[in-house]
């Protein structure tokens, strides 16, 4: 009898165990984490050669993600704030901007960022790399700053 009992806690074990993924704990992922756009490809084409051009010296197109808060810059004059929520579980992410309100006099390239964080549906990744989808061909790929 007691050998099946040892059976029966060694299999629950290695339930318990196989069931802690890190993949879907968002606080990890997305919390006092910075992060630089590296990427971003805008219905299914990516955007190599803007991309190489975020960063010429005007340390622009970062993110940070706090407890329930985004902050971040698109471009020299275009600070980005807002709040974001994440379901670990089915991946999902919402993104509410409040700061700017309005895509007046920011770059094409800015403009697209902009949209894709604020329409984003799910996101997929770790602390070290994430993506941030608005559609499955519409993204932008994100590399940790630390």
């Amino acid at each position: 009898m007691r050998h099946y009992i040892y059976i029966v806690m060694s299999l629950m074990l290695t339930c318990v165990a196989l069931s802690c993924d890190k993949s879907d704990d968002v606080s990890e992922i997305f919390t006092n984490q910075n992060f630089k756009i590296t990427g971003i490809t805008f219905d299914g084409i990516k955007v190599v050669k803007e991309v190489s051009e975020f960063y010429a010296g005007d340390g622009v197109y970062w993110l940070t993600f706090s407890e329930q808060t985004l902050h971040g810059v698109l471009q020299a004059d275009v600070a980005i704030d807002g709040s974001w929520h994440a379901d670990g579980k089915g991946r999902n992410l919402t993104i509410n901007i409040t700061r700017p309100n309005t895509t007046t006099g920011m770059s094409e390239l800015c403009r697209k960022v902009y949209g894709i964080l604020r329409d984003a549906t799910a996101y997929s990744g770790d602390k070290n790399v994430i993506r941030i989808y608005k559609t499955s061909d519409t993204y932008i790929d994100l590399s940790s700053m630390k």
